[in-house]
């Protein structure tokens, strides 16, 4: 410069200057689960084995069976004791499977408040030890009010659950498979308690009230695995991905033809059998092949997710297996056990699925 001083360049810094501290990183929330990979991604303790043997059960137990009795077909001695060992494998499978899920349930701080997850585990405790008592000890055991309080916990511990997910998934398809979990649990809870009120239970529009309540639960429970499969099912464009999407397809147009075959039965059969295996009642003499579309989504979407490589969508495809096999309104402890089971599991892909998204658009 003309004043002969030291001509200082943008990229110079001044002398005696202090270094500018590095940028401190900006802190991003981060779901309850922490990493994609993170505890609720892999697949709980024998929940797979619980999901394969309670499919065998339910379907040689109440659907090949009921079908060679009604051809006066003697069953072989293989299917009939492949019923009752299948269902003893359920349920030690799903009572293990359930309590780990419950452990990580309540030790999951990040997931929600205390209070909830107590009710949670409280729930679930209910849960276990009144199926422990139907499984492990001799028949007598176990009473008619020990299953309807096993039923009103489980349809609680759903809602408590599914809350829980819907309050931190953000897609529109996770927080629709969350409320009709929710819905179809509260709509077969609230007949529950409303026949047990003297005032309301010779009343005929109370009749009509529970009959529209059970007609929307059944409802919500068949839309759950289809708007689950929007969460799932694998979406992306890769060679896995396509092929379990092209499996699910042909599991559909299976079930379209069973359908089409059920539907030269006679009518008492094929409502017998449809009630049997989902507990589906109430659109039987109005619309029963209105049942095939619903159903035949939910079997595909179980398929599809199920033959995925990666494990949250097969703990996704698991969950919807049990979630049909337990069937509507369960007023068993196999099919209690099965449908709590389910719910978890589809809840726990959502959060994992959820958070992987999430994850990978920062």
């Amino acid at each position: 410069m003309a004043s002969g001083g030291a001509d200082l360049s943008e990229t110079e810094e001044l002398p005696n200057q202090p270094p500018e501290p590095p940028e401190a990183p900006v802190d991003r929330p981060v779901m309850a689960m922490g990493t994609a990979r993170g505890p609720f991604s892999s697949m709980p303790p024998l929940s797979l084995l619980a999901a394969l043997s309670a499919l065998t059960w339910v379907s040689v137990h109440r659907l090949v069976l009921p079908l060679m009795a009604s051809r006066k077909v003697v069953p072989p001695t293989l299917l009939l004791l492949m019923a009752p060992f299948a269902l003893n494998v359920t349920a030690v499978a799903g009572i293990v499977s359930l309590s780990f899920c419950a452990v990580e349930l309540v030790r999951s701080r990040e997931l929600t408040f205390p209070g909830r997850r107590i009710v949670i585990g409280g729930l679930t405790a209910l849960l276990i030890s009144t199926l422990g008592v139907a499984t492990f000890l001799p028949e007598g055991h176990m009473s008619a009010q020990h299953v309807l309080l096993a039923a009103g916990a489980l349809h609680m511990l759903v809602v408590q659950v599914a809350m829980t997910t819907m309050r931190i998934e953000g897609s529109l398809a996770g927080r629709t498979t969350n409320f009709l979990l929710a819905a179809s649990s509260l709509f077969a809870l609230a007949p529950m308690l409303l026949r047990h009120v003297p005032s309301l239970s010779q009343s005929s529009w109370a009749s009509e009230g529970i009959a529209s309540l059970h007609g929307l639960g059944e409802l919500s429970f068949l839309l759950t695995p289809t708007a689950g499969a929007f969460v799932v099912l694998p979406w992306s464009a890769d060679g896995s991905a396509r092929f379990a999407r092209r499996t699910g397809m042909v599991a559909v147009c299976i079930m379209a033809l069973v359908f089409s075959a059920a539907a030269r039965i006679p009518d008492a059969l094929y409502g017998h059998l449809l009630y049997s295996t989902l507990r589906l009642e109430w659109a039987l003499e109005r619309a029963s092949l209105g049942y095939a579309i619903p159903i035949s989504l939910a079997i595909g979407a179980a398929t599809a997710a199920s033959v995925s490589k990666d494990a949250r969508h097969r703990q996704g495809g698991a969950g919807l297996w049990l979630w049909l096999v337990g069937g509507y309104n369960p007023l068993t402890p196999a099919r209690i056990l099965v449908t709590a089971l389910g719910a978890i599991l589809i809840c726990r892909a959502i959060l994992s699925l959820g958070e992987s998204k999430v994850l990978h658009s920062r």
